[in-house]
Parts: structure tokens; sequence; C-alpha cells
């Protein structure tokens, strides 16, 4: 497992978990890895609305802001597990 931070805002309720949601996925400066994130979201590309890659190097990251919609809290929650499993990702928000 590997040493990462996770946001996940307030708690959801049901009726919330139906909503849009955006994930953000940071990595270090040229760490992110593109084919990673597509195997997490295939089995939820049906939810995909976007994704936005950024490199931030300023910052000192990379980042992937995800939008995600119809997307039940379980299935959220599977997928931050996905990201924080990787020993890339340096944090994982999701709002």
């Amino acid at each position: 497992m590997s040493n990462t931070h996770v946001e996940t805002g307030l708690p959801m309720t049901p009726l919330q978990s139906a909503d849009h949601h955006r994930l953000i996925v940071r990595a270090g400066t040229q760490r992110i890895r593109i084919a990673a994130i597509w195997q997490v979201l295939l089995p939820f590309s049906g939810n995909v609305e976007k994704v936005d890659i950024k490199t931030l190097p300023a910052d000192g990251f990379d980042q992937a802001t995800i939008a995600l919609r119809h997307t039940p809290r379980e299935s959220l929650d599977h997928i931050v597990t996905r990201f924080n499993d990787m020993s890339w990702v340096t944090s994982t928000t999701l709002c």
C-alpha cells in the first residue's frame, strides 16, 4: 500500500451519490500514469463525463481531474481505493 493522502469531504447521503462528483488524483511531476488511470476508470466508463490532466511543475505535481456522474457511493469508494493502492499516487480528493 502506498503512502497517500485521501480527502473525501463531507459524508454523502444516498441521494448525493447519484449526483455529479469530481475526483482529483495527484502524482509527482512526470509520475502520473495515464494507462493506469484508464484501467481504474474502465469499469465505470459510462459514468465518466470528462478527464482533464494537467502538469503543474511550479507546484511539483501532475493532476488528473475526473468528472463522474450518477456514480453510487460504493463505486466511488472502490475507485478511490484503487488509486490509493498505486505507488505513484500522492493524493486523492473526492469532491
